[in-house]
């Protein structure tokens, strides 16, 4: 199954938790023609726009940037960028677990939840923020320097940008929160089901899960859903749609194929869940 994973950063041949780079495309190039292939990768993607506009295709919806706009792409999200004009950007690519330390406290599980896409829809496109621009620049000159311990200043920038991510969305109202009654046990618990699922594609089952916890169904149900806002059984099927948005934008498997690759006993069946999640056929958004 052939599928564009852009794959680890690395220097020094040791993976990087956090890469930036500076992207500066003429008008009209190979990079941005209406050609370019869907790709995905491991990290979350921050891109900055120095200058020029461009148009950011996550899955089969636009986001078009201009000067100053800053846009997030989460983990595993097939995207593209198309433009007209010349453009420079910087980019950050960092993995969600820059945000937790060694002690793993409540609040930062939560800040890795809603960095990690898993529950509901939040602002992508911050235009203007003169602060987030700021780091940006600061990281990326950093990083290319090089120099001894840069990687810790790189690191405090960019987690000073995702805490003024973070602040934006709680005034929007857009943070999925804890629930007070849960424990950090629990939360350590689903986190590392949730992580299970992903990797797994969405094909536990929810009594699966309760018994990897040693809990029983009702009572796992209870804490997943406190957690995540949703049920266990409608986040395995979000996961499942995500696989295979990723799989229809950036391989060249059929629908049949992606079906029997996520579980499904039919691929009539498989259609049907996709199109009650994103309003359009596999086939039409394979070919959007």
């Amino acid at each position: 199954m052939y599928c564009i994973d852009e794959g680890m950063a690395k220097r020094n041949n040791e993976p990087l938790n956090i890469q930036c780079l500076l992207i500066q495309e003429q008008g009209g190039s190979a990079e941005f023609s209406s050609l370019q292939q869907y790709h995905y990768h491991r990290y979350i993607e921050l891109i900055y726009l120095l200058t020029g506009s461009v148009e950011t295709w996550i899955g089969n919806k636009m986001y078009a940037l201009s000067n100053g706009d800053f846009i997030i792409i989460y983990s595993g999200e097939p995207h593209t960028f198309r433009s007209d004009t010349s453009v420079s950007y910087i980019v950050v690519k960092l993995l969600p677990e820059i945000l937790v330390t060694s002690e793993q406290t409540f609040n930062e599980y939560e800040y890795v939840l809603n960095f990690s896409n898993r529950t509901g829809e939040r602002t992508r496109v911050i235009k203007g923020d003169t602060k987030i621009g700021t780091l940006m620049k600061n990281a990326y000159a950093t990083f290319t320097q090089g120099k001894y311990c840069s990687e810790l200043f790189v690191r405090a920038d960019i987690i000073n940008v995702c805490a003024h991510i973070l602040n934006f969305w709680h005034k929007n109202g857009e943070i999925t929160s804890f629930n007070s009654r849960l424990t950090a046990e629990n939360v350590r618990t689903v986190n590392k089901i949730a992580a299970y699922v992903k990797d797994t594609n969405g094909t536990v089952k929810t009594h699966e899960a309760a018994t990897m916890c040693n809990l029983s169904d009702g009572y796992f149900s209870r804490i997943f859903k406190s957690l995540m806002g949703m049920t266990f059984t409608e986040y395995a099927k979000s996961v499942k749609i995500a696989e295979a948005e990723r799989l229809l934008k950036c391989s060249d498997c059929s629908v049949t194929d992606i079906a029997q690759h996520l579980g499904y006993a039919t691929a009539s069946h498989f259609i049907e869940d996709f199109k009650k999640e994103k309003g359009i056929s596999p086939k039409k958004y394979k070919m959007l």
